[in-house]
């Protein structure tokens, strides 16, 4: 059986973040035939599910690039690739000494939380603007209460120095890194997380959670590279950058003509046993 698994902003979802009526009706009746369908995607499990909700998704599902393989229905978390004391410890201390201020997702008291400096708000205005209403974002007032709880993923928007960054968060110190302009406002987004964590690495363990014996992933940015190469059929967009492209077996049609459910449509109907 083939596993189908989509990026989601960008990839399957059109430039005004929703699926097509077509994309809904054709996805839920292939999952219904039987095939396997899910996504890997940058997001939060509260960020993304409301966007794929009226899909009827039965096979785990990967957030935060890969830190999460969840129940695609509950948000449960199946699998974590999470940071050890360590590492949180490390990039705490990086963090003041270099007086950067992100955004900081942990688990606090059992609650996902997002936490920022209030006294740095321009940082990362955008972020919280674009939430508004998202029980997650916590303002605090210090250091300390940001590194609260545990902590698994970090953000920092439009920073100052990626190559200071890039010679810290090393696969050496422990950490993965993926840095790309946002796909609607064009900032770039420098997001730091566990170095067993990668869409590629949480993909291939969905896909033995699944027992499928073959990979098929569609991409359009540069977080999508790493399960592009791991995948048995790597696909880019047509709106997907370059580097994608350079590296996928295929392109098809953009996010907003629904490239990527008319290939797993086509793909489905050729070869029904798989």
């Amino acid at each position: 059986m083939t596993l189908f698994v989509t990026d989601l902003d960008g990839t399957l979802l059109r430039s005004d973040t929703t699926i097509s009526k077509y994309a809904v009706k054709t996805l839920n009746s292939l999952i219904n035939e039987g095939v396997m369908f899910t996504y890997a995607t940058a997001r939060s499990f509260a960020s993304a599910s409301p966007l794929v909700k009226q899909l009827d998704l039965r096979c785990p599902a990967v957030i935060f690039n890969g830190v999460f393989v969840v129940d695609p229905k509950t948000g449960e978390h199946i699998i974590e690739n999470v940071y050890s004391d360590k590492c949180q410890k490390f990039a705490r201390e990086f963090f003041i000494s270099e007086n950067v201020a992100p955004l900081v997702y942990s688990n606090i008291d059992g609650r996902e939380r997002v936490s920022y400096l209030e006294n740095r708000f321009e940082d990362v205005a955008n972020y919280v603007n674009s939430r508004r209403g998202d029980k997650r974002l916590r303002a605090v007032g210090s250091y300390e209460e940001l590194f609260q709880g545990d902590v698994f993923y970090f953000t920092i928007i439009d920073p100052k120095s990626v190559p200071l960054f890039d010679s810290v968060f090393t696969i050496e110190n422990g950490f993965a890194r993926n840095v790309q302009r946002d796909t609607y406002d064009d900032m770039i987004w420098y997001e730091i997380y566990d170095k067993n964590a990668s869409k590629a690495n949480a993909v291939l363990q969905v896909k033995e959670l699944v027992k499928a014996n073959e990979l098929v992933c569609f991409g359009d940015n540069f977080n999508d590279v790493s399960m592009i190469k791991a995948a048995d059929v790597g696909i880019a967009v047509e709106n997907a950058c370059e580097e994608l492209k350079k590296i996928a077996d295929e392109t098809i049609e953009s996010n907003n003509n629904d490239g990527v459910v008319k290939f797993i449509d086509r793909r489905s109907r050729i070869f029904p046993s798989r």
